[in-house]
């Protein structure tokens, strides 16, 4: 070992004025060397007794200087001035201890050369020969790759990923579709091994579903970025990935162009009130965006009505009790109608008709409810719960006092309103999202009402979670990407969304659903998500956010040079290597928002013109 190391460069010596131990050491500077903070370094030290030299590998926290010999503040003028009085200019590093090779935690010897670790040595301090798939998740200062423990995020020793920052400069959401860029964009191959695990050829075994939430910037990943340059490309080569947008994807549409290796993408959006379902929200120049909508149908039988209650105080009163049983009614009772638009009728279950076990498809009577809106939803419950001038139903309400039913009443008709979850269940055919049509799955709520977007939130997370658990297999796997996750799954409260993320922290990983979970304050995060997530990135960090509890895994140097971060720089967390690894992403080839689009000469000769003026020149 000792002669790999003399190709290293050599920094300076550990300092022999204060003592080392087994957590740090300080090195002096050689003139002609530098240290910065995030630097790697090795010590190799002839311990007495040992039978092979110990190798200590750490990572340089903070840098200083002074001058040796300054007895007062004004003594700096007359050395570096006039130069009338001696002294030395000293420069010193302090260094956190990663790793001891072999593995005999013992301080190295003061006054032993310091080098900086690079290549095999780098990650060696970095534990990447431990790694049973390493992935490459950004960039070193020197623009080597910083490696990522596949098992640790896959479900096989661990799960989920967990990015905080302060919104707007800490690039969460950019950072996590870079991520997924990495993860889907190669083979991750098991070391010493021909075999894939779980993940494997990830671009067929992961499929990703994506909340747009805020504005339409997640709306342009099949666009290329105007602002990509050479040297993000370069970054991307260091990387091993091929530098090129999602590949979009719509439902019917040949797949017989699309490059091999380049995951594709999915865009769906709600449609707009009174229109064709095939009319979706407006989205400025986008197109290629799907509808979806529920059927009642779909809504009855995959019990959604929960989700339209999603306030904490709903579950702290007999509300949740009149829910579940209004749930299971609305299951006994609906039969669909025979126009097949997935629209229902309330018939008791005694009068149902059945062929091979099957409900009959049936026409209205004279007098009975149909069921083909929310709206419509909402007053066939009231007749059951709340009619007028005679009894409840018994089986609808049971025992519960009218002043709950009155309130489950006003939620709901709150709740059904167009300007809310109207637009949302509609009959028509099928327009579910199709979460096998591409690799990523974009579903873009942000111009919803907060509590639609609750709604689609937690329907299509119980989708999700209910496939796997049908299923009982772990691939291909689901990566759920999910922003501001202190508002779905807040540290005070309760909630049906908040208990679906709790599960999918706890028990998603062996299940193969995963979660990338995005919050500007990790602090306002419910603990069970929190702690279940092995993978911690933060970017920059509100000062008073740093020093909260949740961020123990960082140094304290770190936490300090958290505040300062740019945008694009990153610190990641894994339980592959004991510290905090500072690392750096390139920007990505596709757009973030709408501003960064390349703009074709066409486009550009026409953005002036009404739509309508073009399709005619």
């Amino acid at each position: 070992m000792s002669e790999i190391l003399e190709e290293l460069e050599r920094v300076g010596r550990i300092v022999g004025d204060a003592r080392t131990n087994t957590r740090e050491f300080r090195i002096i500077l050689d003139d002609t060397s530098y240290l910065a903070v995030d630097d790697l370094v090795v010590v190799i030290s002839d311990i007495p007794g040992l039978t092979e030299p110990l190798a200590t590998y750490g990572v340089v926290t903070e840098s200083e200087s002074t001058y040796e010999g300054v007895t007062y503040e004004t003594d700096v003028r007359r050395i570096a001035d006039s130069g009338v009085l001696p002294a030395e200019l000293i420069r010193t590093a302090t260094v956190a201890i990663t790793r001891m090779i072999p593995e005999i935690w013992t301080a190295p010897l003061a006054g032993q050369i310091v080098r900086r670790a690079t290549g095999v040595q780098r990650d060696l301090a970095l534990y990447v020969d431990d790694m049973g798939r390493k992935m490459p998740v950004g960039l070193a200062p020197d623009g080597s790759p910083i490696f990522l423990d596949l098992d640790f995020f896959d479900g096989t020793k661990g799960g989920h990923m967990s990015i905080s920052g302060v919104s707007g400069v800490a690039t969460k959401t950019t950072y996590a579709f870079f991520f997924i860029r990495m993860l889907t964009g190669a083979r991750h191959i098991r070391e010493n091994s021909d075999k894939y695990d779980a993940v494997g050829d990830s671009l067929h075994n992961t499929r990703v579903l994506v909340f747009n939430v805020k504005g339409q910037d997640l709306l342009w990943l099949d666009t290329e970025n105007a602002d990509f340059t050479d040297v993000d490309e370069a970054g991307w080569t260091a990387l091993g990935i091929t530098p090129t947008p999602f590949q979009l994807v719509t439902s019917g549409a040949s797949l017989s162009d699309l490059m091999p290796g380049i995951p594709t993408v999915s865009f769906w959006s709600p449609p707009q009130e009174g229109t064709p379902e095939d009319i979706v929200l407006p989205q400025a120049d986008r197109t290629g965006v799907s509808p979806f909508y529920w059927t009642p149908r779909e809504f009855i039988d995959s019990g959604l009505l929960s989700y339209v209650f999603t306030d904490a105080s709903d579950s702290r009163n007999q509300l949740q009790f009149l829910l579940e049983r209004i749930q299971s009614q609305l299951q006994r009772w609906a039969v669909d109608l025979a126009d097949g638009t997935g629209a229902v009728v309330l018939r008791h279950p005694n009068e149902h008709e059945f062929f091979e076990g099957k409900r009959v498809a049936v026409a209205p009577r004279s007098g009975e409810i149909t069921i083909n809106s929310l709206e419509s939803l909402k007053n066939g419950i009231r007749y059951f719960i709340d009619p007028d001038e005679i009894e409840a139903h018994p089986d609808w309400v049971g025992s519960i006092e009218r002043g709950t039913i009155l309130a489950f009443i006003r939620r709901l008709e709150a709740a059904s309103r167009v300007n809310r979850l109207g637009k949302l269940v509609r009959v028509g055919s099928k327009m579910s999202v199709d979460r096998d049509l591409a690799t990523v799955t974009v579903v873009d709520i942000h111009s919803l009402h907060e509590l639609a977007q609750r709604f689609v939130v937690g329907a299509l997370l119980k989708e999700t979670f209910e496939e796997k658990e049908e299923t009982g297999s772990r691939t291909p796997l689901s990566v759920v990407v999910l922003d501001e996750m202190n508002k779905y799954a807040p540290i005070q409260g309760e909630s049906p969304i908040k208990d679906m993320l709790i599960d999918i922290a706890q028990r998603g990983r062996s299940l193969g659903v995963l979660l990338i979970g995005a919050q500007q304050s990790a602090s306002r995060v419910a603990p069970d998500v929190l702690e279940n997530a092995s993978i911690r990135v933060t970017g920059r960090l509100d000062s008073a956010e740093s020093e909260r509890s949740q961020y123990g895994w960082m140094l304290p140097s770190t936490r300090a040079r958290a505040k300062l971060l740019k945008p694009g720089t990153m610190v990641l967390g894994q339980p592959a290597v004991p510290l905090p690894v500072v690392l750096k992403f390139p920007r990505t080839p596709w757009a973030t928002r709408g501003e960064e689009r390349l703009i074709s000469s066409t486009e550009e000769l026409f953005s002036g013109l009404d739509s309508s003026l073009s399709e005619d020149i």
